[in-house]
């Protein structure tokens, strides 16, 4: 039995047991995301339902409708394929977050893949609503999360309308965080994806983002391994990125959805966020 096969196997031996407590490291890792931000109630009702199931890295996550998939440690790949046949990335979600299978089936064309071995839980969205409905803190938690997802098209498309070079460090800033616990032995992050992965991420094509990540390792600020991306010098990258203060249309963009309950002190939210103006997407040649 290979390593990977055995892992599988004790995962899915522990996944199917509900009432397990949750340690301190992995709350750690959950923190700031759907998970972290349940209270213990909701947290422990929401895992008490559905199954658990252990992914091995590039499998499927989401194979069914009406199920909500939540994450519990690993990461996964949202991909979609264009009309031309075109495979390009949606996002990545890490540990702690959760992927509505009913969501991507309305958009169609969209697979949902294992990075790395990754725990699961399925849970059917009946009763997910149901909890929702139960849990105010879970509820609040999914909206905010719908609210975070929102923010982050809005940033994409933003970033979609820079040059490659710096669409290309903000991508990697970004990631940066998503993967601040995989470091080398010199102790620097390591972005765990290809170059054509970033590429897909960053929505240019893979020679111009070839030729920003060689002129970034030319300079000392990362270095190129297969499959894999080592993060040098983070202030030269963040320099590389140029401004990232959020634009005022998303800086306006609410927190939470409408009804749900407002951190004190936050401003009230506007009836309707201000939409980005129509701007004609600089092509890679002129950017």
């Amino acid at each position: 039995m290979t390593g990977d096969a055995a892992q599988v196997q004790h995962l899915h031996a522990g996944c199917h047991a509900p009432g397990v407590s949750r340690s301190r490291p992995e709350l750690q890792r959950w923190a700031g995301r759907f998970l972290g931000d349940l209270d213990p109630q909701a947290r422990a009702a929401v895992l008490s339902m559905g199954r658990g199931d252990a992914i091995a890295a590039g499998g499927p996550v989401v194979n069914v409708a009406g199920q909500v998939v939540l994450l519990l440690s690993g990461w996964v790949k949202v991909t979609a394929s264009s009309e031309t046949g075109k495979s390009f990335m949606l996002a990545i979600h890490h540990a702690g977050e959760l992927v509505d299978a009913d969501t991507l089936t309305a958009v169609g064309g969209v697979k949902v893949t294992a990075g790395a071995l990754t725990l699961i839980r399925r849970v059917p969205t009946a009763g997910f609503a149901k909890i929702l409905a139960a849990h105010p803190s879970a509820r609040e938690a999914y909206c905010r999360a719908q609210s975070a997802l929102l923010r982050e098209v809005t940033r994409q498309w933003v970033t979609g309308l820079a040059p490659v070079a710096v669409r290309v460090a903000r991508t990697l800033l970004k990631l940066c965080r998503s993967f601040v616990g995989q470091r080398d032995a010199a102790g620097r992050v390591v972005i765990p994806l290809s170059q054509r992965e970033l590429a897909e991420l960053a929505d240019a094509s893979l020679p111009a983002v070839h030729r920003a990540l060689t002129d970034l390792q030319d300079t000392g600020v990362l270095t190129l391994h297969r499959r894999a991306i080592g993060l040098v010098n983070l202030p030269a990258l963040a320099a590389a990125a140029g401004p990232t203060a959020p634009p005022a249309h998303e800086a306006e963009l609410s927190d939470a959805c409408p009804g749900c309950q407002r951190p004190e002190g936050a401003p009230p939210p506007r009836d309707e966020p201000p939409r980005p103006a129509q701007v004609t997407r600089p092509t890679e040649e002129t950017a």
